[in-house]
């Protein structure tokens, strides 16, 4: 699984949040209910995209209890209904999930059980645990659509060991 390391400087996003489970298959059925109504929020607000447009989801764990945050890059005011957070400057390791929605939960599996764990990189304890990018690439159920997984790391500290 390829990968590369970017560094990101901060932005903003606002969107909408919805509780999830610890069911990977009802969070896929909420998510998927959450985006058409956060785009037809979007719509609603006239916040729609045109062109290059790109969204954001991501996933946080408050409580332990796990979130998802559909969002867009905050450009006005934010509306009712909406929150805003910022995305702090840091270095990620990006991974593109290439294939329909209802695979990515695959793509994570082979993230954080080989790829993280056979690099370098560490994820680092952030306001979230990773972030979703779509963009014109994404395409629901195709097999050529691309969802870029953006997750926040640092280089693994080598153990010291003493004599």
């Amino acid at each position: 699984m390829d990968y590369r390391i970017q560094h990101l400087d901060e932005f903003l996003i606002i969107g909408q949040e919805i509780e999830l489970t610890n069911s990977q298959k009802e969070n896929l059925q909420i998510s998927t209910s959450f985006w058409r109504k956060f785009n037809m929020n979007l719509k609603t607000c006239q916040l729609s995209q045109n062109g290059h447009w790109v969204k954001y989801a991501l996933m946080t764990r408050r409580q332990n209890q796990l979130y998802y945050f559909c969002a867009i890059p905050q450009t006005m005011d934010i509306p009712d209904g909406f929150t805003s957070k910022c995305i702090k400057a840091h270095q990620y390791m990006v991974v593109e999930h290439v294939g329909p929605m209802h695979q990515i939960y695959q793509t994570y599996q082979k993230i954080y059980t080989q790829l993280l764990p056979q690099s370098q990189y560490q994820p680092v304890n952030s306001e979230f645990i990773h972030f979703e990018k779509y963009d014109y690439r994404f395409h629901w159920n195709s097999d050529h659509s691309v969802i870029e997984i953006w997750i926040p790391v640092t280089i693994k500290q080598k153990p010291m060991y003493t004599v």
